[in-house]
């Protein structure tokens, strides 16, 4: 992924967002709305959410947001106590149509944590073996020239140590499905982020179901957890809703049509819809043997960029399917998204119960990231976002 670069706010943006809170602490719960000004200059380390009020967390979510120039985000908190939801800024400048809990945004590699469930429910189910190359499964015409490749398996591309590239080419290329595919070292010996290896064990477990991903992901994962707003295809039911991405200049880009699922970064789906599967899913584990749970959450080695933060690679591990992170509030589960006007990031402690979800339709919506999850976590070091500034 691309590293993270700091901007200002965008002048154009200064004075145009508000913030919507909703309050949820059980059943029956109201929504309240709340607005802010922005100033652009406040940050998030006046504190914690613990001893202040939701309007004043409000307020310096919505300036971190804000200094970062991001027009629109959504920002979920749960803990055992219910969830607050945070929706800032407009879904697109061009129509300044303000960003609501419904408004639905590209989730990009949220949508591998996604996947990585429902090919752990087919293990357990006895559909497909971690450890059993998937060319045993499926002939990929696209790694046909690659010998090294019909050694990769399922477990190798959850851990990213399948030795394929992120892409070999543009994925919504008209050529991708025809673009021959090879390995840069021998699977299984290294860690490195793969696109391409998630969209090889989708078209296995699609050859072994007779099933489209878009339809098993709906039925195990959006049908099962109540995520009325989320979809790995266009969904004209959303058309009204869908946030539109911007350059980090505050600049909109056209929505694209996500005519083919792709399990690496198709998802669109809201925060709160998000935060039903990271609940339910993971932190809560159903839908999966507690043993399959737990060994997802199992460090399957270094998740080493090569980069030159030692610290921030010595506390990343990567488990099936899911970033793990040890700082000082325990062991955390993460991922991050980059679908280049779209930004997303969640992390969780399932020991605890807490998490967090953020949306962003910016290419700067990471920069807001360490700011926001420390408002509700505190000041503990964030060494995902550390990493990520240098993964590929």
């Amino acid at each position: 992924m691309k590293s993270v670069q700091r901007k200002i706010l965008a002048p154009a943006l200064s004075i145009a967002f508000s913030i919507g809170v909703v309050l949820s602490t059980g059943v029956g719960a109201r929504a309240q709305s709340l607005e802010f000004p922005i100033t652009g200059s406040a940050f998030l380390d006046a504190g914690s959410l613990s001893g202040s009020s939701d309007s004043a967390v409000a307020g310096r979510i919505n300036a971190a947001f804000a200094a970062h120039g991001i027009p629109g985000a959504q920002v979920v908190y749960s803990d055992d106590r219910g969830k607050k939801e945070f929706n800032y800024g407009v879904s697109s400048v061009e129509t300044a149509a303000p960003v609501s809990s419904e408004t639905v945004f590209e989730a990009a590699s949220l949508t591998k944590v996604v996947a990585s469930y429902v090919v752990l429910q087919l293990v357990d189910e006895g559909v497909i073996d971690l450890d059993t190359p998937l060319s045993e499964y499926f002939a990929y015409p696209r790694i046909a020239a690659d010998p090294a490749a019909k050694k990769i398996t399922a477990r190798m591309t959850l851990t990213h140590t399948t030795g394929l590239p992120n892409w070999a080419t543009s994925p919504s290329s008209v050529g991708f499905d025809t673009t021959p595919v090879s390995t840069m070292f021998e699977p299984g010996t290294a860690w490195s982020y793969s696109g391409e290896g998630f969209y090889y064990l989708q078209k296995t477990v699609e050859s072994l179901t007779g099933t489209p991903f878009a339809a098993l992901a709906k039925e195990r994962v959006f049908d099962r957890f109540g995520m009325t707003s989320s979809d790995l295809l266009t969904n004209p039911a959303f058309a009204a809703v869908t946030a539109v991405g911007h350059n980090a200049d505050g600049t909109a880009k056209p929505v694209r049509d996500f005519a083919k699922a792709n399990v690496a970064y198709t998802l669109r789906t809201t925060a709160s819809d998000y935060s039903k599967f990271l609940r339910g899913a993971l932190v809560g584990g159903e839908g999966l043997e507690p043993s399959t749970r737990d060994m997802m959450f199992t460090a399957a080695g270094s998740a080493d960029t090569g980069g030159s933060d030692k610290d921030a690679i010595a506390h990343i591990k990567w488990g099936l399917g899911i970033g793990l992170q040890q700082n000082e509030l325990g062991d955390a589960i993460w991922h991050w998204g980059d679908n280049g006007p779209f930004k997303a990031f969640f992390i969780a402690y399932p020991e605890t119960g807490r998490s967090v979800v953020i949306m962003t339709n910016s290419a700067s919506g990471l920069e807001a990231v360490n700011d926001v999850v420390h408002e509700f976590f505190g000041a503990g070091t964030l060494y995902a976002m550390d990493w990520i500034k240098e993964a590929e």
